[in-house]
């Protein structure tokens, strides 16, 4: 009998495509059609894919509510806690960096728009031209940019192998609204063994969206 169960269990598993694997996910960011800010240099055409594949690490937002209590309800009960605030924390992204340190100019770029730095500053990409490099301003301002003008939606898509591809299957998606970079992880460099380069991007966002797949439509 328990034998029979454990192989009903096994097969109702089967159905919904076996267990959920860690390794597949997706990141995309959305920005509004027509926005033209000079962070996206480094999130257009072929760079955008290059951001979105080279996202090693990532999490499904967490779901959490602020509580109070009412006590005295009736003699002898305690408290009783219920729910009257959802809360949205942070989120971590880990990004592994090509030669070209992509998705690290393109947050980096991200971040310094949300304080005014203004136009980017660029160089032919020599270590002699770096050395020659100059500071900006040093009494520079920051003005902090309207949040409508920097923020973007972010989407993460849990994913899960099909029989044609390893993403064919997306059970559930989280949007993520008004995202952007807060903190940029100091990226270690170190001479020793060679290792690929990776960058920790923290966003903070004012609310996601949960959309749910019908998985057991995709054959």
């Amino acid at each position: 009998m328990a034998v029979t169960k454990i192989n009903e269990f096994i097969s109702q598993i089967g159905a919904k495509g076996g267990m959920s694997l860690t390794t597949g996910f997706d990141v995309q960011f959305e920005f509004p059609k027509g926005t033209n800010k000079n962070f996206l240099k480094f999130y257009q055409s072929g760079d955008a894919q290059i951001v979105n594949m080279l996202c090693d690490e990532a999490q499904l937002p967490n779901v959490q509510a602020a509580v109070a209590s009412v006590t005295g309800r009736y003699l002898g009960e305690g408290a009783v806690y219920y729910p009257h605030t959802r809360l949205y924390s942070d989120l971590s992204l880990g990004f592994l960096l090509d030669a070209d340190l992509t998705p690290l100019k393109f947050f980096t770029a991200w971040h310094d728009y949300i304080f005014g730095e203004g136009d980017l500053k660029t160089y032919s990409g020599t270590i002699g031209n770096a050395t020659n490099v100059t500071a900006r301003q040093f009494n520079r301002i920051n003005r902090v940019q309207y949040s409508d003008f920097y923020v973007s939606n972010m989407r993460i898509m849990k994913t899960e192998p099909t029989s044609t591809a390893a993403n064919g299957r997306a059970p559930i998606v989280y949007i993520l609204e008004n995202c952007y970079p807060y903190s940029i992880d100091a990226v270690p460099l170190s001479y020793g063994t060679s290792q690929v380069t990776r960058a920790t991007i923290n966003f903070y966002y004012s609310r996601h969206t949960v959309s749910y797949g019908d998985t057991l439509k995709v054959r």
